[in-house]
C-alpha cells in the first residue's frame, strides 16, 4: 500500500504541473497561442484555461484510483500507462485549446531595446554555483569508498509498483559507484545546457533567471542520484528518494514563475510563422540557439542551428550509456 500511495503522488505531481502550465507562460501567450495580455481575464480566455483543467483533473483522479484499486497483477501495467495517460492527455487538450484560440492569434511585432555595448557577456557571479553537484557526487563516492567492508554484498536498486525488490545489485564498482557515474553525467550535460542558454540566446533580464533555474535543476539530479548511491549504506526510504526532488521542483517552479511574471522588456519577436505545431521554433534566419517558449516556462531550441542537434545527441548519448553504468 505505501508504494501505492507513493505512485499516486507521483502522479498528482505530475497532474499538478500539468494543471499549472497556462500560468507558467508570460500573459501574453495562452496555450502557447500569442494574445493580448488582458486576454486571459476574457471569457474566452477564462473558459479555455477552465476546460483543460477540468479534463487534467479527472485524469488524475482516475490514475490515481486506478492505482489504488487495481488487482496486483495489474499494477505494474497500471504504474506503467497511468503517467503516460496523464502527459498525453495534457498534451491533446494543450493542443485542443491553442487550436481553439488561434483565431485570437497576434503577431509580435514590437522589437526589444538592447545595450549597445563592447563588453563581453560574462557569466553572473552565482553561476560558480553550478560546480556544487559534482562536489556532492564526489563527496558521495568519497563516503562509499572509506565504508566499502559496511556495503552489502548484494542490495536491491529497482523495486517494482508492488514495494517489492525485482533488481539487485552486487558490491562491484558498477554496482556501487553506477548511479554516481551516470549522475554525472547527466549533470554534466545539464551545465553544458545552462552554458549554451547563456551564450546562445539573446540578452535579457529574464536570462539570469533561467540559468539559476538551470543549475537549480543541476542540485536536484545531483543530489538525487547521491541519495541513491548511498541507499545501501543508510536504508534512506523509497518514499524519501522519490519525494524529496519533488518537493524541491514545486519550490523552484514557483519562485521562477513568480520571477518571470515580474515586468520584463517585450516578448521575444519572433515570427508566429516559425512555430511548428506552436511548439518548436525553426528559423534558419535567426542566429539564437535559444528563444523565449511559447508552451511554458523558460526557452527552447531554435532547430535551424545545428547546435541543436548536437546537444539533443550528447542527451541521447547519456541515456545510451545507461546499460553500460547502471547495475
Amino acid at each position: 500500500m505505501i508504494m501505492r500511495l507513493i505512485l499516486c503522488t507521483v502522479y498528482i505531481f505530475i497532474g499538478a504541473l500539468v494543471f499549472a502550465s497556462p500560468n507558467m507562460s508570460r500573459r501574453e501567450l495562452l496555450f502557447a497561442v500569442p494574445v493580448p495580455p488582458d486576454f486571459r481575464q476574457s471569457r474566452a480566455g477564462q473558459h479555455a484555461i477552465r476546460m483543460f483543467r477540468l479534463v487534467i483533473v479527472m485524469v488524475v483522479a482516475a490514475a490515481a484510483g486506478a492505482m489504488l484499486l487495481s488487482p496486483a497483477s495489474f499494477l505494474s501495467m497500471t504504474a506503467a500507462v497511468a503517467p503516460i495517460a496523464i502527459v498525453l492527455a495534457g498534451v491533446i487538450t494543450f493542443r485542443w485549446q491553442n487550436h481553439a484560440l488561434a483565431v485570437a492569434a497576434i503577431q509580435f511585432t514590437g522589437s526589444r531595446e538592447v545595450e549597445m555595448s563592447v563588453a563581453p557577456d560574462d557569466l553572473p557571479r552565482f553561476a560558480w554555483l553550478a560546480g556544487g553537484p559534482f562536489v556532492v557526487l564526489a563527496a558521495a563516492a568519497t563516503w562509499l569508498y572509506l565504508h566499502w567492508d559496511r556495503i552489502p554484498a548484494r542490495f536491491p536498486v529497482h523495486f517494482g509498483a508492488d514495494g517489492q525488490a525485482n533488481r539487485w545489485a552486487e558490491r562491484t564498482i558498477k554496482g556501487v559507484y553506477g548511479p554516481l557515474f551516470f549522475g554525472t553525467e547527466i549533470c554534466s550535460w545539464v551545465l553544458i545546457m545552462a552554458l549554451a542558454g547563456w551564450f546562445g540566446s539573446r540578452r535579457s533580464r529574464s536570462r539570469p533567471v533561467m540559468l539559476g533555474g538551470v543549475i537549480a535543476i543541476e542540485y536536484i539530479l545531483g543530489l538525487l542520484f547521491a541519495l541513491i548511491a548511498v541507499q545501501p549504506l543508510t536504508a534512506i526510504p523509497i518514499w524519501a528518494i522519490v519525494l524529496s526532488p519533488m518537493v524541491i521542483l514545486i519550490l523552484l517552479i514557483i519562485v521562477m514563475t513568480r520571477k518571470m511574471s515580474e515586468p520584463w522588456e517585450p516578448m521575444d519577436p519572433t515570427p508566429n510563422e516559425c512555430w511548428k505545431a506552436d511548439v518548436f521554433y525553426y528559423n534558419p534566419n535567426d542566429g539564437a540557439l535559444f528563444v523565449e517558449k511559447r508552451d511554458g516556462l523558460g526557452y527552447t531550441f531554435n532547430f535551424a542551428n545545428r547546435w541543436s542537434w548536437a546537444l539533443l545527441l550528447g542527451l541521447v548519448l547519456v541515456i545510451a550509456s545507461v546499460p553500460f553504468v547502471l547495475a
